[in-house]
């Protein structure tokens, strides 16, 4: 009898046991499912995810160019991505084949990512390590001292970040001014506005590192030999995933840029 009782119970527990399938549409979301202990339910990630703890994950492809079908391959339970995933309409592609896809964080913003992180909690049945994880990420972006140092963010030395971008908000928080202030969000620059943006401190995306000839390449142009930041040797490559999105490490990264003006 006990036999048989133990044998209808397991067969009632084991389906709702059993461990979730997630795919990751995005960086920023891996970053966040690993940081709450889900790492071993991920089966299937974004190509410019480079969290150590998902190397070993398939891909499926790159963020701004997904497709229903690779996904969908990985029989996922669930599919989280954030505003990155492009075209905007695979979450809704995905609903359309009986995926449950959710866009956890719509909008580019400090209080978007961390609601971002309690909506991944809920969903992943994780909800108090995620606000846990909340609270501490936003006690730690801090507003630091004014600098009074120009910076520019650039991704390959031509598109700038102006106002109501990432970037633009963690120079703000570094306690910097950014040159490119008069732009809304990435944008080319032209020569002559590089020229007139005098910044003292340049971050360039280092996926461009090669194309640009390095720091010594890039600090060879007209319009950036004469700025403060080719004089004081104030060029410096950083990841892109660092520079135009929040993430978990963001609180360290406004520091690092912070300290870059010294």
């Amino acid at each position: 009898m006990k036999k048989i009782l133990l044998a209808v119970t397991l067969s009632v527990v084991l389906p709702f046991a059993s461990a979730a399938r997630i795919v990751t549409l995005t960086s920023d979301v891996a970053d966040v499912v690993v940081a709450l202990g889900s790492a071993n339910e991920v089966v299937g990630r974004d190509v410019s995810t480079t969290n150590p703890a998902l190397k070993n994950v398939p891909s499926i492809g790159l963020f701004h160019g997904l497709s229903v079908e690779p996904i969908a391959a990985k029989k996922p339970t669930i599919v989280l991505g954030s505003w990155m995933a492009q075209p905007s309409t695979i979450y809704a592609n995905l609903k359309r084949v009986g995926i449950n896809a959710v866009n956890v964080e719509p909008n580019n913003s400090i209080e978007g990512y961390a609601n971002g992180i309690r909506q991944i909690g809920k969903l992943i049945g994780k909800s108090a390590q995620a606000e846990t994880l909340a609270k501490n990420w936003q006690s730690q972006v801090k507003q630091l001292p004014k600098t009074g140092k120009r910076y520019l963010i650039s991704y390959d030395g031509r598109y700038v970040a102006g106002r109501n971008t990432a970037a633009d908000k963690l120079i703000q928080q570094a306690g910097g001014i950014n040159a490119a202030a008069n732009i809304e969000g990435l944008k080319p620059m032209s020569r002559e506005a590089w020229l007139a943006a005098k910044p003292d401190v340049i971050l360039i995306a280092s996926r461009n590192a090669k194309m640009l000839g390095g720091v010594k390449g890039f600090a060879k142009r007209a319009e950036i030999a004469v700025s403060p930041a080719a004089k004081q040797q104030k060029i410096y490559f950083m990841p892109a995933n660092d520079l135009f999105r929040y993430g978990i490490n963001t609180p360290q990264i406004i520091t690092k840029i912070h300290q870059l003006a010294k």
